[in-house]
């Protein structure tokens, strides 16, 4: 056996004694914070809404009003565990969270106004100036803690999980399946790498004396990190480890964690794992779509000056239609036409089609830049306001490179689950533009997979949102 200090052994047991001691005041610090901050936001709205509507505003109903909120508020995040310090820095998390919570609480505002018969007095414009500001702040107030919380001091002073690291071989600590270890509140003060290939006996000698030396360390929690071929391991190392008080965790490498992290089905005393989601449910799919053609139509009105100029500079720079169409396959393998502005010479649209390269003589001077900076792609708004895509989804490829790809990459015709989308999955994830290789089609593919499998609608405004960051950096040709 191999043991691995991870970090300096004092200077994280002083570490982990501060954020121990820190770890209460702190979480009433950011409870009080939410709690004035939604007694504060209840009283900005009844004043503004006084001030604009010129409506008188009774100020203790506005106080008992913001207090039924406020403690309402504070107690369904405390139990959803919303102010775990090791959840703060996880902003999609605290998002869903946050707006979970203060709907609950609004709700059990009107229920309260309803019970207590004071609808009457309850102002229903101050009352969604409310909903408004509040979760603002909320939301403000969250911001604030994550970019204090990022910081090294706060790293080092608010770790709120000891916990010792067992594995069956040597580790890289750079990689994704730990560096947000210590981001998330875990503090690794000791690693251990267990030799499998030895006898039960030598096995109970070795796990023992694990347990001997983690005792100096004061850990609150065991994590055994095991891959998919060591799954065998798993079963032994717990049994042995029933001995410690402490919970166990395992850190699985990613089979394991897609695997535990599909949807399940009870079957008697067993379970099925969903390996393959069935469609979008109806509900799911009118999520989508009012997500689409409200984002769509709102930006079709606020980008039609740029459309307007942008079709005048492509009908002046070179001759040839405006808008381009070209055959795709949508949901279902259903064939459409999408629609572009012509960025190229030529408009190709047949059985052999040649992808555009950095430097293609084909590209226009105006194509070019529309090109860089996706403004090209823009026309297909009105594909997605007519059905036939979706603002994110599997990016639709011409049918030429369909029929090759559906021949290669097995799992290429999983894609047509979904309807095709503006942007996705693997675009905000870096795979935008050319696909030279078979090697980095297969990996635009795999993220296309993931995203048709784990859907939801968060994750499309997740995926919107760092799309507009994405064109900042990221170049098409």
């Amino acid at each position: 056996m191999s043991a691995a200090t991870y970090g300096t052994e004092d200077v994280n047991a002083t570490i982990a004694s501060r954020g121990t001691s820190l770890q209460r005041p702190f979480q009433i610090f950011f409870i009080s914070g939410d709690f004035l901050l939604v007694l504060l936001s209840y009283l900005a709205a009844g004043i503004l809404y006084r001030e604009f509507m010129g409506s008188p505003a009774d100020q203790e109903v506005s106080i008992g009003a913001g207090l039924i909120v406020g403690v309402a508020f504070v107690t369904i995040a405390f139990f959803q565990g919303v102010y775990n310090s090791h959840r703060l820095l996880n902003g999609i998390w605290q998002a869903r969270k946050v707006v979970f919570a203060w709907m609950l609480a609004l709700t059990i505002l009107a229920v309260a106004a309803f019970l207590l018969k004071s609808t009457a007095n309850l102002s229903r414009g101050t009352t969604i100036l409310f909903a408004v500001t509040g979760l603002a702040s909320l939301g403000a107030h969250r911001a604030a803690w994550r970019i204090g919380l990022a910081s090294s001091f706060a790293k080092g002073h608010f770790i709120d999980r000891r916990v010792v690291l067992l594995s069956l071989k040597s580790l890289d600590f750079t990689s994704n399946r730990f560096k947000d270890l210590r981001k998330n509140g875990f503090d690794v003060v000791r690693h251990f790498v267990v030799n499998a290939a030895q006898d039960e006996a030598a096995l109970d000698l070795e796990i023992m004396n694990v347990i001997r030396q983690s005792r100096t360390t004061n850990a609150q929690e065991f994590l055994l990190a095991i891959d998919w071929n060591e799954l065998p391991m798993l079963q032994r190392l717990s049994q042995h480890l029933r001995m410690v008080p402490q919970p166990i965790r395992l850190l699985p490498d990613f089979p394991i964690a897609d695997l535990v992290s599909r949807p399940f089905l009870p079957v008697s005393g067993s379970v099925a794992i969903e390996i393959q989601r069935p469609p979008l449910t109806v509900f799911e799919r009118v999520q989508k779509r009012c997500l689409d053609i409200g984002l769509a139509s709102f930006a079709l009105l606020m980008l039609a000056p740029l459309m307007i100029t942008a079709a005048i500079l492509v009908k002046l720079d070179t001759p040839g239609p405006v808008i381009f169409r070209q055959s795709r396959r949508g949901f279902n393998g259903k064939p459409f036409q999408i629609w572009k502005f012509r960025s190229m010479i030529v408009t190709e649209n047949g059985a052999t089609l040649t992808q555009a390269t950095k430097q293609d003589k084909r590209v226009t001077r105006v194509g070019r830049f529309l090109r860089k900076t996706s403004i090209d792609e823009l026309p297909q708004l009105w594909n997605v306001l007519r059905g036939e895509m979706s603002l994110v989804g599997p990016r639709p490829h011409a049918l030429a490179h369909d029929n090759y790809y559906d021949q290669v990459i097995s799992k290429y015709v999983y894609r047509h689950h979904m309807k095709p989308g503006l942007t996705g999955w693997a675009q905000v994830n870096g795979f935008r533009g050319e696909t030279p290789t078979i090697d980095l089609m297969e990996k635009r593919v795999e993220y296309d997979v993931w995203y048709v499998s784990n859907w939801g609608i968060w994750l499309d405004i997740r995926i919107i949102f760092r799309t507009a960051v994405a064109l900042m950096y990221q170049e098409a040709y």
